[in-house]
């Protein structure tokens, strides 16, 4: 198979494989006199993190000569420069046009006709059970006419009274009866009415969407059958990674799952379309930027008279509008992942992308929401510690520590930490950064605990001349409660000296690596179970009397 590209002025006749050019947008009128509407359906979508390839697929019967066809109902917002063509057949394609056509039918044709149907329905229905009421009222009318002329009449006796008023009576049960039924299939039916009537004005309200059209223009030496394909790259489309991380106990393999979350806000839906997601973004532009000369200019001092008319010159710019809620804050719709499901699909490396191929077939609505699918699933070797820093936080943390991801095509992403089952809590996944390791918070655990009290021994201040020394110490101790040994990892710190009036000295490191640039202290021990350990540091502040200086 072979793909040429047309320019706008070619018009000799290329084999039948074809990408076009095409002219610019134009509004669609009816169409024109030899032109053929051909519908086409989505058959893949490669999403890219913003923005999707979209190809369709299509298929007529060609006659001979020179005809037009037009591939209808084609979304709106579509890249006229992205737009290619290719097909089978032996035919050629002369040209490629794409226009705009502004006089599409309402989206929800369908919906209105049916209800519009409904509604009629109903509404005769509704007439001939008014009429029934009528037949019923005009009755009781006849009843009390009929009863009143007989009651004037001479020379009825009692018992022939009595008779024809029992009788009148009975009939004026079963008349009302019978009204007060009909009156309750009237409501209802009105109400039923009333609901269609509302729904309909909703569809109808939607304005019918501008759709885009391709115009193909063939020339064939003989009447064939030709399939097309149709591809064309859109907006208002993406995906974004997410993660599944699950720890199910210390010195076990961490279980990654990679998700994707898509969404299709392109105006066509993707029904069982064969899906693929695509590290690359075109939206970026593929340019490579250059470096104009830097000049430097002494830095020119405007009274507030310049200042005042330069901003009166500054041309207007509107402020920019509200950013828009994130996929976070949306309701999301899942398509749900069973906790011990593999997933595994194709993972393609290309030059300067990655793209993953989703090998079932896979629904995504035009609806602006996200839809998660699965994209792979891998199991990462880890090592298990836990960290604690007491100034901060009187709680010890667990964490996996990982390498080796740099090999598994990830992305930077959110993700879901679970361990022993249990949902720990949301992390995030910093994947673009050169480094060899990737620690996993796991939460706090409560079998590890940690304490730190001041000196009170040390906390003496000593004032010579017009300086004050302080003398600080902590003591930490730490304690394993749980029936297993722990590797902990403990950090705490000291002050450093913003200025040469105060001079600070680490007296007491207590067996901890120090970091003479951030003053940080670590010590890493090994608790057997049950186990206690203290460890302590302690320095010295010396500063003016003068300069009041926070010390803890």
């Amino acid at each position: 198979m072979h793909t040429f590209l047309f320019q706008r002025a070619a018009k000799r006749l290329l084999p039948a494989l074809v990408a076009g050019s095409f002219t610019c947008s134009l509004i669609a009128a009816p169409l024109a006199e030899g032109e053929k509407a051909i519908t086409s359906k989505v058959a893949s979508a490669k999403v890219f993190l913003s923005g999707a390839q979209v190809s369709r697929s299509a298929s007529s019967g060609i006659p001979m000569g020179t005809s037009t066809l037009v591939f209808t109902g084609i979304a709106q917002g579509i890249d006229p420069q992205s737009i290619q063509v290719t097909g089978k057949g032996g035919y050629s394609i002369l040209s490629v046009n794409h226009r705009i056509n502004y006089l599409s039918e309402s989206p929800k044709k369908k919906e209105i006709e049916e209800l519009q149907a409904r509604i009629k329905k109903l509404e005769k229905d509704w007439a001939f059970e008014k009429a029934m009421q009528d037949v019923w009222v005009n009755e009781e009318q006849l009843l009390n006419k009929n009863s009143s002329v007989g009651g004037q009449q001479n020379g009825l006796t009692a018992a022939q009274l009595t008779a024809v008023n029992d009788y009148v009576r009975e009939r004026l049960k079963v008349t009302k009866s019978n009204w007060l039924a009909q009156q309750e299939k009237l409501t209802t039916i009105g109400e039923e009415a009333e609901k269609l009537r509302q729904q309909l004005a909703q569809f109808q309200s939607q304005a019918p969407q501008p759709t885009s059209e391709i115009v193909v223009e063939i020339d064939s030496p003989v009447e064939v059958n030709a399939s097309f394909t149709l591809s064309y790259f859109i907006g208002n489309a993406g995906w974004t990674p997410a993660y599944d991380l699950r720890a199910k106990a210390v010195g076990q393999p961490i279980e990654l799952l990679m998700k994707a979350q898509v969404v299709n806000a392109t105006g066509e839906d993707w029904n069982k379309v064969e899906l693929s997601l695509s590290s690359g973004n075109p939206t970026l532009g593929g340019v490579m930027p250059t470096l104009n000369p830097w000049t430097l200019y002494r830095p020119q001092i405007l009274n507030e008279l310049e200042i005042s008319s330069r901003r009166l010159k500054k041309p207007f710019a509107p402020a920019p509008a509200a950013a828009e809620k994130s996929t976070a804050d949306n309701a999301l719709y899942y398509e749900d992942l069973e906790a011990s499901t593999i997933v595994s699909n194709t993972v393609n490396n290309r030059t300067t992308t990655v793209e993953f191929s989703i090998d079932a077939p896979f629904t995504v609505p035009t609806d602006g929401i996200p839809h998660m699918v699965g994209v792979n699933s891998h199991s990462i070797n880890a090592t298990y510690k836990h960290y604690a820093t007491p100034k901060l936080d009187k709680d010890a943390f667990l964490y996996a520590r990982t390498t080796g991801w740099e090999e598994l095509n990830l992305l930077s992403g959110e993700a879901n930490v679970f361990f022993e089952g249990t949902f720990v809590g949301q992390s995030y996944l910093q994947l673009d950064v050169p480094k060899d390791t990737m620690d996993i918070s796991l939460g706090r655990d409560k079998g590890v605990v940690v304490e730190r009290v001041r000196r009170k021994s040390t906390n003496d201040k000593a004032a010579i001349g017009g300086s004050r020394t302080v003398n600080i110490g902590w003591d930490l101790t730490v304690r394993n409660t749980k029936g297993t040994s722990v590797d902990l990892e403990v950090r705490d710190q000291h002050p450093l000296s913003p200025q040469s009036e105060i001079e600070v000295k680490l007296a007491e490191k207590g067996g901890a690596a120090v970091n003479e640039n951030t003053g940080i202290l670590t010590w890493n021990m090994t608790l057997a179970p049950k186990e206690t350990r203290k460890i302590g540091f302690a320095y010295t502040v010396k500063h003016p009397k003068d300069m009041p200086v926070i010390l803890e």
